[in-house]
């Protein structure tokens, strides 16, 4: 039997939406399932039949939408309270460090202090304050940090596009944020990190995209554009596939049947998206219970998670 590895879960503390309420005016959304307990957790994990789970903070506390002094100290409280949620937990939970892009010394300086702590994966949204940052010097700090420490990264879409013009739409344009801009930022940041040669600088630098990739295995096929690099010309595609993995969150069966032919074998792990509204964790496995073969998707999922994460 493997070992169910979950990349993608959430937990949105509630002390932590208290301070946003407090500074913004606006509490981000707890899930239903969300709870202080992680003893919670750990039962439904038994239940469904998960190992292993990684946690990052809630997709409605993106830090960076605040001044940098107060998104610091919402990177810095959140971290806090997840390493303690997590004591007592640590053989089945591990713990995902968020960063703040407008404090880029001090989150290299936060990535070491997790790191210590054991959290194994760092947390990165494609832009701040619609901008996009992965291609500039400014970040090469946190690059290097994360390479010296051989940790994957988790990128997850923040849902805060800036375009004025949404407001004009029903609901500030949420709909079309979270829909689509959120995977068109993710995209963008992924190809921009391609572009600019990250990876010629930072070879062992690994990425996990959530919620099945968004749209990028769909476009797959254009990144047939070659990155002149130090050793050649190679396809996006080619280095895509070489540092980019996806989670399996968010598909249905058939989805998840065209991602593994689409990425192959070696680009997928699992990932539940619990308590960002997947609603129960027994559902998160519908879509590899009805592969042909679900034992096996499980068994590759499981290695690569494990070379990840050096388990």
């Amino acid at each position: 039997m493997a070992t169910n590895i979950d990349w993608h879960s959430h937990h949105t503390a509630p002390e932590i939406s208290d301070r946003i309420k407090n500074l913004i005016g606006k509490r981000p959304h707890i899930d239903a399932l969300d709870s202080p307990d992680f003893s919670k957790r750990i039962r439904e994990m038994d239940e469904a039949g998960i190992d292993v789970q990684l946690i990052c903070q809630g997709a409605g506390v993106y830090a960076d939408q605040l001044p940098s002094d107060q998104a610091l100290d919402i990177v810095r409280m959140s971290n806090n309270v997840l390493a303690e949620r997590l004591e007592g937990h640590k053989d089945r939970l591990l713990g995902v460090t968020a960063l703040s892009l407008k404090n880029i010394a001090a989150s290299v300086a936060e990535i070491d202090r997790t790191a210590k702590q054991g959290f194994r994966a760092v947390l990165l949204y494609p832009h701040v304050d619609g901008k996009m940052l992965v291609d500039t010097p400014e970040m090469d700090p946190i690059f290097a940090k994360i390479s010296e420490l051989n940790l994957p990264i988790f990128m997850h879409g923040a849902g805060t596009a800036q375009d004025p013009s949404l407001a004009r739409l029903e609901d500030g344009g949420a709909g079309v944020a979270y829909a689509v801009l959120s995977d068109g930022e993710v995209a963008e940041c992924c190809l921009r990190m391609i572009a600019s040669g990250l990876f010629d600088r930072y070879p062992n630098l690994r990425i996990v995209i959530r919620s099945s990739g968004g749209g990028l295995p769909l476009l797959l096929h254009r990144f047939f554009w070659k990155h002149k690099g130090p050793n050649g010309e190679r396809r996006y595609s080619e280095i895509f596939l070489e540092h980019f993995l996806i989670d399996c969150a968010s598909s249905d069966a058939r989805t998840l049947s065209f991602l593994i032919d689409k990425m192959g074998e070696s680009n997928m792990v699992f990932g539940s998206d619990y308590c960002g509204g997947l609603d129960r964790l027994n559902r998160s496995f519908n879509a590899i219970s009805a592969q042909s073969n679900p034992e096996h998707v499980k068994g590759f999922m499981e290695r690569n998670s494990r070379q990840l994460l050096d388990l």
